[in-house]
């Protein structure tokens, strides 16, 4: 398990109170990291920028290694040295 983060937008009316979005974009790894980014976003009236945490499985997958250097393909091979 991993805690990311992530920018979340609050957005306040006056009729319908305040709703929290999910704002599309990456995830961060420290907290730190988030708060300057959220920082950084023009402010807009009605709207902030905050960040919250997320619990998250990373899996960690390993490709399988070629038995022999003729298993190896390059697209830029210019010739044989």
């Amino acid at each position: 398990m991993m805690t990311v983060y992530f920018v979340v937008m609050t957005i306040c009316s006056g009729f319908e109170g305040c709703v929290e979005e999910r704002r599309p974009g990456p995830t961060y790894a420290s907290r730190q990291i988030c708060l300057e980014t959220a920082r950084e976003m023009t402010p807009r009236k009605g709207v902030k920028f905050k960040c919250r945490s997320e619990r998250s499985n990373v899996v960690f997958t390993e490709a399988p290694r070629p038995e022999s250097y003729e298993s190896l393909v390059s697209t830029k091979v210019q010739g044989q040295p």
